[in-house]
């Protein structure tokens, strides 16, 4: 039977509990506004109760009885702009303490063995102005785990002997990251901050923690622990299975008895000297090849006024891609590929950031003191012509449609995001701060725009032709700072050269929420439903979530040209770029609306629509009437250059993500080298390119997988619209899927390749001989005991690395287990080595692993691979894999589920046996050596073949 859940701007403003009329006060706002009880999504049916705690903290507590794990977060309202200036990044030095132990549970790995025995994750994160802890674990781990938890809280042993480990620990992470511009960016926009508290190294590392003149690191760690870790100023959320009043009951007992030191809550109140701040060019060598344009407001801290969200509101209108909008008129113009907006009021404590960020084209570097003044006369339109009641409509039907929607998320992020925004917002607003637009302020619309002027901005020219001066301290950045002349301010104020406008009303909006899939969908699973020579379309409604008016389709245009031709790879990820700028427009009006539109590129193209199910009809026709893009000489060189400086800037990631991509393109088929792929773009012509999109359009096969709320009705009338939009004459191709290497006994495949960042990365893969689904299972048991095993040795006690681990990859039949290490101290060969001998260490820890511990390991694997969905993504990845791959069956998860109940502890050892020491096992092994470590050689391994590019590989094995 079909339901119709019909809601208007009036209803949702109704259910809300506010009205579209505008105030001028907006203190009023910020008070009178705000609910006396928790606001919760009417789409979430789980049991809420919020209370405090009699020694202060403000808790949260989810009764879910559908959760397999519980999960527990607690924040302290004390980060990095606290940090004493003796000690820079002891905060986050003492969030990496409180792991070693407690008065109650001493062993400093004690809490992490427990996590893996019992299906459970652990983190932390510390950042300006608040400290964020949080675990899950199995249900019936869970009052052990609240009690090792919130013992952090009250008597952690801060072991001193454990000063120099944690110090390396700090270092290497910071070390990680010293190259990454993002860093450079954030340590020289805090730097021009003058006395401002935020003008400080945040992360820390061996030069800013340690031992000093009249500051000892141990005795200030202390120090600062026992004055700010108040429970005044920490809140608390947990979830779990149990009935609300156990939860309550749990929650006095483990965290009641925390320590109440009446703190006030730290606050900055420094005022910026803005002759300083303001009115400034900021010229920054990246390490990566770039082209960016940034215009950085500072603007003072007001998130206080989330209920009537004047930053939103202003960012709204900047980031549009309708008619006339600056990020319109500039990409047709050719200076600009894309244009975005956002706030974070509270960077700075009491200051923050509205930022504009431009990837600009060749055309746009030349012109950008033309661009930024585009923007500053868009910001005078707004202040003259747009603070109107109309996008306060338009915003708050948006943000109400999503939070009337809202979908569960995983247990962890909720609970870390819950006691964040606890922090930041009244509790009772702890989940609805995001999505609350109570009123129309336009005082406060205008406060915000005030600030938006010369003497509160910074524009930051970006890329690897700026003139420099001055090098970063810390981070590997160059710059050079110099004034904004007046002549170039006074320009800002002349009428534009663009056709500027505000923007138009949003079409795509959705008006009725109706549920279209009947119960016999649902019952029925997977089904074929549409068939036509060279088009099928399957459907399956949602289980569990059939209430929910969403769907997604994935429209996959098959083709075999990408596998067989280098040019027809780079065209599709040109094609996928292009329509992204094209239809930028169409995009952003549809996520705005609740839904998303992309095209992707894989053995043919890939356009993915999902979201509101009203509306869709409009984004697909629009969407697949434009997939062709149609683009001049200028656009196509331009997209040719975004996508050559993309490649190139794979060189500058964190090198253990360059070793994973490296092992993804040398276990899937199909891929190409970099070096071949950046000379096969410079010489591709727009002929060639064009060629390309045709053939693929008029040779292939399609196939749509819709999953969701979709009748047959609407599924036919996506037939016609494919059919409709692709060539009148085509020919059909057979179905084309990347295929796997297949390992062979006694195979050893190095890579080792020089990079340009300074660490080492490798990733050392071992492959089990036989293929099934048998092996799979025995290595899920495995991994979490051996991946918590090399932290604990190589991080915690041995100080390698950050970044370390044991990793699980299935080669389409096969399973493979390794380790995996980036480090700032070892250069490859030592650390190969070390690895080796560690192969040997773990072989002795694991034969002494006993049946009851082997129990825990195999019950929290089974937990994880049996755990509900938590929202509509969830429930559909697990069809789309098996989908795409042809197991028309869809159970796969189930083959992996029941393989796991019959692995026996002598089947995880026998499998590392056969994997990690038995040298005839097929191996993958990746070298990356940091520029740092270029004078120190590679590894060799026993029988290896030394593989230099991925055309040498695939000549030299075999497929699955």
């Amino acid at each position: 039977m079909k339901k119709l859940f019909v809601i208007g701007v009036l209803s949702l403003a109704v259910m809300a509990g506010c009205s579209s009329q505008y105030h001028s006060d907006s203190k009023r706002s910020n008070t009178s506004l705000l609910s006396q009880q928790l606001v919760v999504s009417p789409n979430d049916e789980r049991a809420y109760q919020t209370l405090t705690l009699d020694n202060g903290i403000d808790v949260i507590l989810v009764s879910d009885p559908s959760v397999d794990k519980s999960a527990a977060a607690l924040s302290v309202g004390v980060g990095l702009l606290h940090d004493p200036m003796t000690q820079q990044g002891m905060a986050h030095y003492l969030e990496h303490m409180l792991f070693l132990g407690t008065e109650r549970f001493p062993d400093t790995s004690g809490y992490s063995d427990f996590m893996t025995e019992n299906g459970g994750a652990h983190n932390a994160y510390t950042w300006l102005d608040i400290t964020n802890y949080m675990f899950k674990v199995n249900n019936n781990a869970y009052d052990e785990a609240l009690d090792r938890f919130s013992d952090f809280f009250k008597s952690p042993k801060l072991y001193p002997q454990y000063t120099e480990k944690e110090k390396n620990a700090v270092n290497a992470e910071w070390s990680m990251r010293r190259e990454m511009d993002f860093f450079g960016q954030f340590k020289l926009a805090r730097n021009m901050m003058g006395e401002h508290p935020a003008n400080r190294f945040l992360p820390g590392n061996l030069e800013t923690l340690g031992d000093k003149e009249g500051s000892k690191l141990h005795a200030e760690t202390v120090a600062f622990y026992q004055r700010y870790y108040s429970a005044n100023i920490m809140k608390l959320a947990m979830i779990s299975n149990e009935p609300l009043d156990e939860m309550v009951k749990k929650a006095r007992k483990h965290f009641s008895t925390i320590e109440n030191k009446n703190i006030e809550k730290p606050a900055v109140t420094a005022a910026l000297d803005f002759s300083k701040v303001g009115k400034k060019r900021i010229h920054y060598k990246p390490n990566e090849d770039v082209k960016q344009l940034k215009l950085d407001f500072t603007i003072k801290n007001n998130i206080d006024q989330f209920a009537v969200k004047p930053n939103y509101f202003v960012t709204y209108l900047l980031s549009n891609e309708m008619q006339g909008s600056p990020a319109q008129v500039l990409k047709e113009q050719g200076l600009i590929s894309s244009l975005t907006s956002g706030a974070s009021p509270d960077l700075y404590g009491n200051y923050g950031v509205l930022s504009i960020d431009i990837n600009l084209t060749d055309k746009g570097m030349q012109n950008r003191e033309l661009i930024v003044a585009t923007v500053m006369q868009y910001i005078e339109l707004i202040k003259q012509q747009g603070i109107d009641s109309k996008y306060f409509d338009e915003i708050r039907t948006s943000l109400n449609n999503q939070f009337l929607f809202l979908e569960k998320g995983d247990e962890f992020g909720y609970v870390s995001n819950l006691t964040d925004s606890m922090q930041k917002y009244p509790v009772n607003h702890a989940i609805n701060a995001d999505y609350f637009y109570a009123e129309f302020d336009k005082e406060a619309v205008k406060q915000v725009l005030s600030q938006l002027d010369s003497e509160y901005l910074r524009v930051w020219y970006i890329s690897q032709d700026e003139p420099t001066d001055s090098q970063l301290h810390f981070y590997d950045g160059k710059y050079k700072i110099t004034d904004i002349p007046e002549q170039e301010v006074a320009s800002w104020t002349q009428p534009s050269q663009m056709a500027l406008q505000l923007p138009s009303v949003n079409r795509l909006l959705p008006e009725q929420f109706a549920i279209k899939t009947t119960t016999e969908q649902v019952k029925a699973g997977v089904q074929k439903v549409y068939e036509r020579q060279g088009l099928a379309i399957w459907h399956t409604a949602s289980e569990r979530f059939s209430h929910q008016p969403k769907g997604s389709m994935h429209i996959y245009i098959n083709s075999p040209k990408r596998s067989a031709d280098i040019n027809a790879d780079v065209s599709l990820a040109l094609w996928s770029d292009l329509f992204a700028i094209e239809q930028s427009k169409l995009q952003t009006e549809a996520l705005v609306a609740g839904m998303s539109l992309s095209l992707m590129p894989s053995n043919g193209m890939v356009m993915k629509i999902a979201g509101f199910t009203d509306k869709q009809p409009e984004l697909l026709a629009q969407g697949m009437k434009n997939i062709r893009v149609n683009v001049a000489e200028d656009a196509f060189a331009q997209a040719v250059d975004r996508y050559i400086r993309a490649l190139s800037n794979e060189g500058k990631q964190f090198p253990f993500y360059q070793a994973f991509g490296q092992l993804g393109k040398m276990i899937q088929a199909g891929q190409y080298d970099r070096d071949a792929l950046i000379t096969a773009a410079k010489n591709l012509t727009l002929a060639q390119f064009n060629a390309i999109q045709d053939s693929v359009l008029a040779e292939n096969q399609v196939r749509v997988f819709s999953y969701g709320n979709y009748s047959q009705e609407d599924l036919n009338k996506v037939a016609q619209v494919i059919t409709d939009a692709l060539p009148s004459a085509k020919s059909f191709t057979d179905y084309v899927m990347t295929k796997y290497w297949q390992p062979k006994v006694g195979e050893t495949l190095v890579w080792q390749q020089d990079i340009d960042v300074a660490d080492v990365a490798i990733i050392d893969m071992h492959v089990h001989p036989t293929p099934g689904y048998q092996q799979k299972a025995a290595a899920l048991i495995l991994q979490n005991h051996l991946r918590t095993n090399i932290f604990d040795t190589l991080r915690t006690e041995e100080q390698l690395a950050y970044a370390v681990g044991a990793t699980v990859r299935s080669i389409e039949d096969y399973s493979a287990l390794g380790f995996f290490i980036q480090s700032p101290v070892m250069d490859v060969k030592s650390m190969q080595a070390r690895f080796d001998t560690y192969k040997q260490e773990y072989a002795k820890t694991l034969a002494k692993l006993d049946e009851a511990t082997f129990v825990q390991l195999k019950s929290a694997a089974l937990v994880s691979l049996n755990e509900e969905p938590k929202n509509l993504s969830d429930e559909l990845s697990p069809l789309l894999t098996d989908w795409y791959r042809e197991r028309f069956a869809y159970d796969s998860k189930e083959k992996l589920i029941k393989a796991v109940e019959q692995v026996e502890l002598e089947d995880i050892k026998n499998y590392y046996q056969q994997t990690m020491l038995n040298p005839e096992a097929p191996r993958l092994n990746i070298q990356m050596r940091g520029s740092k470590f270029k004078d120190k050689p590679f590894a060799q391994l026993p029988k290896q073949t030394k593989l230099a590019t991925l055309e040498e590989l695939y000549k030299s094995i075999s497929l699955q």
